[in-house]
């Protein structure tokens, strides 16, 4: 026996099929457009984690730039060390010429003694005016810290604390602005010389963990970076496809 409806089944599974495919061709153009898989609903937990991963990634390069900053500061040390190094050579020529003073004339001392003087005064004004954003780079016996790693979980079991690393050539050089002679002078130069050998050889040390410590920043912040893509980003193969399916 037939029956009669008068509810248009055809045109009703017609306009659910249209709903659907209208749903999935506005979340597939949001998708591509904003480059946002999570866009219409679509993982917002992967969306959520990728979210994190991204901000201890850009945490972790932010301390690779904070390790640049170190490395600058070093290098400032380095230099100044190096031409107190250079000065500090020369008073020990100066002291070892006046050491013949029996066959020197009196011109001829008292020019030595002007370099002397002069230059103990330079070296002096070296260590005590030169800075790395007003930080004082030498004359200090203080080290200081520079933030190298970064960690995203506090207080959980096993996760280490963030990771301070001091900088610093860890001397203080003794003053050299009293020198008025190049008589006797030997012991100030042998001095500078210890000092800038100690200073140097800490800073050569600090400048080698600085380099390793910004490799793994760098590396740890591009592979997290790489992760969260994974999480987030709009794969266009795959919702270009489905753009023309619907």
């Amino acid at each position: 026996m037939p029956s009669v409806s008068n509810i248009a089944i055809g045109a009703n599974m017609a306009a659910a099929a249209a709903t659907k495919a209208r749903h999935g061709m506005n979340e597939s153009i949001a998708r591509l457009s904003t480059g946002v898989r999570a866009m219409y609903g679509a993982d917002a937990a992967g969306h959520s984690m990728g979210k994190s991963i991204a901000a201890v990634g850009a945490s972790y390069a932010q301390a690779a730039r904070n390790i640049e900053d170190g490395m600058s500061y070093a290098q400032m040390g380095e230099s100044v060390l190096l031409e107190v190094a250079n000065l500090a050579q020369r008073l020990r020529e100066l002291a070892i010429t006046a050491d013949n003073a029996d066959i020197l004339d009196a011109n001829q001392e008292a020019a030595l003694n002007s370099e002397a003087a002069l230059i103990g005064d330079t070296v002096q004004s070296i260590v005590d005016t030169t800075d790395f954003n007003g930080v004082e780079v030498v004359d200090s016996a203080t080290r200081k810290s520079v933030n190298v790693a970064y960690y995203s979980v506090t207080g959980a079991v096993g996760a280490p604390p963030t990771l301070p690393f001091e900088v610093g050539p860890n001397v203080s050089i003794t003053a050299t602005n009293a020198i008025t002679t190049a008589s006797g002078i030997k012991s100030n130069a042998d001095t500078l010389l210890a000092e800038v050998a100690e200073g140097l050889g800490n800073l050569g040390a600090d400048l080698t963990a600085l380099k390793a410590f910004q490799g793994a920043a760098s590396s740890t912040s591009a592979n997290m970076a790489a992760a969260s893509a994974r999480l987030m980003d709009t794969d266009f193969a795959l919702e270009t496809a489905s753009l023309t399916k619907n």
